[in-house]
């Protein structure tokens, strides 16, 4: 498997070369020593893909309702990796963050390709990660659930890091950066513009906000589970695949009476809910986007800001898109994937891994910039 791993990032690495070898304004000479340059690091990087790296789920518990909700900064639940024995140890550790309907679940194979350190979370109402009060579900508040870690995790305190951000992780990525933008090295924001969507354009028809809001992860059986998707608006067949995909799946607890098993869903209806009325359908894309303009004007500051845009389905914005490149200029780097549908880093997985392992070896390892708080 490591070996048709290999041969296929090979195959895509060349690929990218020639998509890439005629630089707008270069002389053939500069195209060709760039493309020697290039070749080399893709070849390099090709090279430490060949192992797996072992993945550890954070020791969190499956979250309880309980009668009074737990107190923000929520204590977001992960899954982490050290990377391979082949990696470099200079290498900074990338933080993955997943968009509606998701959790940590959707990066487990990217992790464990990735030869680098990495932490996946489940934002908060995700995965095992409590949800909180719905009252106090903001965007400031999902920063900061993710600064928290930050700052205590021993693979994320102390050096900048990479973001990647999945459709609303990439928003979610974007604020973090807005916020704290001497923690990060490099911003990937994966298939996500900045413009205002309302909670009205919610593509799921007829989905209930308030029932969404009510769920309960936790059901008796999976038939309970499936109804009460239903009944929140999901069709059948989305639901189907996230049970074949493992975002719903069985789980033991010890009680006084033994073991016990229910259904657990990793997908939390509240989540889309609470993002659409509290993120989504606000400003702080913009918002966020031009602070992190605005503190790229300083020549001191670097960070490396990649958008990258699914080719099949997108849910970006063209214009949403132009308003970005004309705002940032050449600090952001934009790449369409031809084969790439939505969730880019499943559907593209040979160029998305290849790319994001450029953006990585690209980065310095730096301190962070304790100066450089918003």
């Amino acid at each position: 498997r490591n070996h048709a791993r290999t041969h296929s990032l090979r195959r895509s690495a060349r690929q990218c070369l020639d998509a890439g070898a005629l630089v707008l304004g270069a002389s053939r000479d500069t195209q060709a020593r760039m493309a020697v340059g290039t070749a080399a690091l893709y070849l390099s990087l090709i090279a430490t893909m060949a192992t797996s790296s072992a993945l550890r789920m954070s020791p969190h518990p499956f979250p309880k309702r309980a009668s009074s909700p737990p107190p923000t900064p929520i204590d977001l639940s992960f899954v982490e990796s050290s990377g391979s024995a082949s990696a470099s140890s200079d290498a900074p550790t990338t933080l993955f963050i997943h968009g509606l309907d998701s959790s940590s679940h959707t990066w487990r194979s990217v992790q464990e390709s990735l030869p680098t350190p990495s932490i996946a979370i489940d934002c908060r109402g995700c995965g095992r990660s409590a949800l909180g009060a719905p009252a106090d579900f903001t965007p400031d508040s999902v920063v900061e659930d993710i600064k928290r870690l930050v700052d205590t995790h021993p693979m994320l305190k102390g050096n900048k890091i990479v973001i990647v951000g999945h459709s609303m992780g990439g928003r979610v990525g974007m604020s973090y950066t807005a916020k704290h933008p001497g923690d990060v090295a490099a911003l990937i924001v994966e298939d996500m513009d900045i413009r205002r969507r309302s909670v009205q354009s919610n593509f799921i028809p007829d989905f209930d906000d308030e029932k969404a809001i009510a769920f309960e992860r936790q059901h008796a059986t999976l038939d309970d589970l499936r109804r009460t998707f239903g009944d929140i608006g999901y069709p059948s067949d989305m639901v189907e695949k996230w049970v074949g995909e493992g975002r719903v799946y069985e789980i033991s607890e010890d009680n006084d009476k033994g073991q016990s098993t229910s259904i657990w869903s990793d997908v939390n209806p509240a989540f889309r809910a609470l993002c659409y009325r509290t993120i989504f359908d606000s400003d702080c894309g913009s918002e966020a986007w031009a602070a992190i303009v605005d503190y790229l004007k300083q020549q001191s500051h670097d960070i490396a800001v990649r958008l990258m845009v699914a080719g099949i389905g997108t849910v970006c914005d063209d214009a949403s898109i132009q308003d970005m490149h004309k705002s940032m200029g050449d600090d952001l780097s934009v790449k369409t994937y031809p084969k790439g549908t939505h969730s880019i880093h499943n559907s593209a997985r040979d160029e998305f891994m290849t790319d994001l392992l450029l953006v990585i070896e690209g980065v310095p390892v730096q301190q962070k910039d304790l100066r450089a708080e918003l």
